[in-house]
C-alpha cells in the first residue's frame, strides 16, 4: 500500500486556483499568473475580489489597449495591447501607477482621483508628457477613464481604455502651419491665385485676387466672369483641350479690375484628378503683364524702325573695342561693300582707315582716340567706287561707357550720300558760260556767283567752304596774279580753272603748281564737271557735337507747339501709339505731324530728323 501524496503548499493551491479564473492567453495573462501578488499591496491572488477578477479577464481579452488600477496604491494592471505604451519601463505589473508614469502623474493624477470618485471621464487629443526609451516627449492621448466597483459595490478601481493620437495631432499641427504658411505666401505673391471646381466655379482666391476685383464680386462666380468678352472663346477652347490631354492650361487674357478696366495677364491653371482619374478641381495663377504688353509692342515698333536702318545698304552700323582697336560692322549684309570682313571677324580701326582716299586718313586715325576719350564727333569723309566714282560718307562716331562707367567700346555710324546737300560752287564768270552753268544745277549744288576774281577775292575769307570755278572770260594773267591769295584758302576752296586751252601746256602746268585742284576745257561734257567738283569739294574735319544755336534749333524754333511736342515725344523714343496716349491724338494724327515735321526740317528718313533734333 503507497503512502499518501505529500500535501502542496496553501499559497500554491490558492493561486493555482485563483488563476484559473483567468481565461485569456498572452504575455501579459501569463505574467499576472505568475507574479508574486502576496509580495504587493494587492495581496494573494486567491484574496483577489470578484469584481476585479471578472473586470481583468475583459481587459485580458481585448485587443484594444487598455489597463486597470486597483487598490489604494492604484495598482497596474494591463494587456498586451497596452504593453508598448511602457516601451523602456520594466516590471511595470503590479506597481503603482504613479512609480510608473512619474513624469505623467501631474496630468493624470487628478483624472484617476475623479474616476475613483464615480465619474466615468472621456477626453480627446489629451496632452501627457511620456518617457518612452529613456526620451521624454509630449504625447497625446484620447481616452475614457471609468470606475470599477468591487463586489460590495464600492468604487475599488479605475479601467482605462487608451488610444494614442500623437501622429494624427501633429500631422494636422503641422498641416494648419502648412495652410497658414501656404495662406500667407499666398497672398504676399505678387500673382492672383484661385482654386475652382471643374467647371469654374470659384472656390478660393487669395488676397491679391480679392482686392483686384472686389470681394464682393466673388461668391458663386465664374472666372470666365472675370475675363474680357474678346478672349473667353479662345480660352474655352483652349480649356477644352487641356481636360482632353491633360495639359496645363496657359494663356494671355484680359482680366477685370473692380473699377471695371481691363488689364492684361499671363494666365496658367493646372488640372487635379482623384484616383478614378476624375477632375475634380483646377488651381490657378495670373500674373499681370499690361506693362509689359505695352512695352513689348513699343519695343515691336520701334525694333521695326531700327530693323530699317540696320537693313539699309546705304548705312552702317559699326562698333570697336577700345583696348584691341578692332572695329566690326554690325551689319552683317552689308559688310563687305563697307570693306570689312564678312562673318564674326573683325579688323583694325587702322586698317580700315588704310581702305579709303589718302587725304581723308590722317583725321580718320586720329578719331578712334578722341572718340575713346569721351567725345562725340560729326564728320564727312571721301571714299571711292570700283569705277572711281568719288563716293560721300556722313559719320558719328560715340563712347559706349560700360557700367562702370569706363568707355571699354566706341560705336558709330557711316550713311552714305548720294549727293552733297551742303556742297557749295562760287563760280567767278562774266560769260555766263551754258555748259558750266548747265552742268552745276542750283537744285544740286548751292551756287553762288561773282562776275570778277578780284570781288570774290575780297569776300573769300568770310565764305563757307566750298569749290571755287574760275570760268573762261579771267584772263590767265589775272588767275596766275591771285593765285597767291587763292592758295592760302585753298584748303577750304579749293580752284578749279575752265578754259580755253588754247595755252602752252607749260600753263597749265603752272596753274597746277600755283595751286589749281583742276583746269578743264570749256566744252567739256557734265559729267567732267561735276565729277571735278566731287572730287574736290572740301572735308567736314571730325568736330564735337556742336552745343551753340545752329540753323536746325532756330527751323525748330518756328515750329508751333503742337509740332514741338511730337518731335519731343519722337525724340524722347515714343512710338506713334505712345506720343498719341500722352498728347490726347489719334496715331494717325501723330503720323500726319510727324511728315509735316519732315518736310519743314528738311530732312527725309526719321534717322535725319532725330539727328537734327539732337544737333539742335
Amino acid at each position: 500500500m503507497q503512502a499518501p501524496p505529500e500535501p502542496k503548499s496553501f499559497w500554491s493551491q490558492t493561486r493555482r486556483e485563483t488563476a484559473q479564473f483567468l481565461h485569456a492567453s498572452g504575455s501579459c495573462a501569463e505574467t499576472i499568473r505568475t507574479l508574486a501578488w502576496e509580495k504587493t499591496s494587492m495581496g494573494a491572488i486567491s484574496q483577489w475580489d470578484p469584481g476585479l477578477v471578472s473586470t481583468l479577464n475583459l481587459m485580458l481579452d481585448t485587443r484594444f489597449a487598455m489597463f486597470l488600477t486597483w487598490g489604494p496604491d492604484n495598482c497596474l494592471l494591463y494587456n498586451d495591447a497596452y504593453a508598448p505604451v511602457l516601451s523602456g519601463k520594466s516590471s511595470c505589473m503590479g506597481r503603482s501607477f504613479e512609480s510608473v508614469f512619474p513624469e505623467a502623474w501631474e496630468r493624470t493624477g487628478p483624472l484617476l482621483r475623479e474616476a475613483l470618485g464615480g465619474k466615468s471621464i472621456y477626453l480627446e487629443d489629451f496632452q501627457v508628457p511620456l518617457e518612452r526609451d529613456g526620451r521624454l516627449s509630449d504625447t497625446w492621448w484620447s481616452f475614457c477613464y471609468s470606475p470599477i466597483r468591487s463586489e460590495s459595490g464600492t468604487i475599488s478601481g479605475v479601467l482605462g481604455v487608451v488610444h494614442e493620437t500623437t501622429r494624427r495631432v501633429l500631422a494636422e499641427r503641422a498641416l494648419r502651419s502648412s495652410e497658414t504658411a501656404f495662406r500667407y505666401v499666398a497672398d504676399k505673391v505678387p500673382a492672383l491665385m484661385w482654386r475652382s471646381d471643374p467647371q469654374g466655379r470659384l472656390e478660393w482666391v487669395n488676397q491679391r485676387l480679392e482686392d483686384f476685383t472686389a470681394a464682393s464680386q466673388l461668391p458663386g462666380a465664374r472666372w470666365d466672369d472675370l475675363v474680357h468678352p474678346e478672349d473667353r472663346s479662345l480660352g474655352a477652347a483652349l480649356h477644352r483641350a487641356c481636360v482632353v490631354d491633360g495639359r496645363p492650361f496657359e494663356a494671355q487674357q484680359r482680366l477685370r479690375r473692380d473699377d471695371g478696366a481691363y488689364r492684361w495677364h499671363l494666365v496658367r491653371a493646372q488640372q487635379v484628378f482623384d484616383d478614378a482619374g476624375r477632375l475634380v478641381i483646377w488651381c490657378g495663377s495670373a500674373v499681370d503683364i499690361d506693362d509689359w504688353r505695352a512695352a513689348a509692342d513699343e519695343i515691336s515698333e520701334r525694333d521695326g524702325r531700327f530693323h530699317e536702318i540696320l537693313h539699309a545698304p546705304a548705312s552702317l552700323m559699326w562698333s570697336a573695342d577700345v583696348a584691341s582697336r578692332r572695329i566690326e560692322g554690325l551689319n552683317p549684309v552689308f559688310r563687305a561693300s563697307w570693306a570689312l570682313p564678312s562673318g564674326a571677324t573683325s579688323m583694325r580701326w587702322e586698317d580700315w582707315v588704310a581702305t579709303l582716299l589718302p587725304d581723308d586718313r590722317g583725321a580718320m586715325l586720329a578719331v578712334f582716340d578722341r572718340v575713346a576719350a569721351g567725345d562725340t564727333l560729326h564728320w564727312d569723309f571721301r571714299g571711292e567706287a570700283p569705277d572711281g566714282t568719288p563716293r560721300w560718307f556722313h559719320a558719328t562716331a560715340f563712347p559706349i561707357p560700360d557700367r562702370h562707367g569706363a568707355i571699354t567700346k566706341i560705336g558709330g555710324l557711316l550713311v552714305e550720300m548720294t549727293r552733297r546737300t551742303d556742297a557749295r560752287v562760287y563760280i567767278v564768270d562774266a560769260s555766263d558760260s551754258e555748259p558750266l552753268h548747265r552742268a552745276l544745277p542750283g537744285d544740286v549744288y548751292k551756287i553762288r556767283r561773282f562776275d570778277d576774281l578780284s570781288v570774290f577775292l575780297s569776300v573769300s575769307d568770310d565764305l563757307l567752304p566750298g569749290v571755287v570755278m574760275i570760268g573762261p572770260s579771267a584772263p590767265l594773267p589775272q588767275i596766275v596774279a591771285a593765285a597767291p591769295s587763292l592758295k592760302t584758302t585753298a584748303a577750304r576752296l579749293p580752284w578749279i580753272v575752265v578754259g580755253t586751252l588754247d595755252n602752252q601746256l607749260g600753263d597749265v602746268v603752272l596753274l597746277m603748281k600755283h595751286g589749281a585742284s583742276n583746269v578743264l576745257p570749256a566744252d567739256a561734257p557734265g559729267e567732267i564737271y561735276r565729277a571735278a567738283v566731287q572730287a574736290a569739294l572740301p572735308l567736314h574735319a571730325p568736330t564735337p557735337a556742336p552745343s551753340g544755336r545752329p540753323s536746325a534749333q532756330q527751323r525748330i524754333a518756328e515750329l508751333s507747339l503742337r509740332e514741338r511736342q511730337v518731335l519731343e515725344g519722337l525724340v524722347a523714343g515714343g512710338t506713334n501709339k505712345s506720343i498719341a496716349q500722352k498728347l490726347g491724338l489719334s496715331p494717325r494724327t501723330v503720323e500726319t505731324y510727324r511728315a509735316q515735321l519732315m518736310d519743314r526740317l528738311g530732312v527725309r528718313t526719321l534717322a535725319e530728323l532725330l539727328r537734327v533734333a539732337a544737333d539742335a
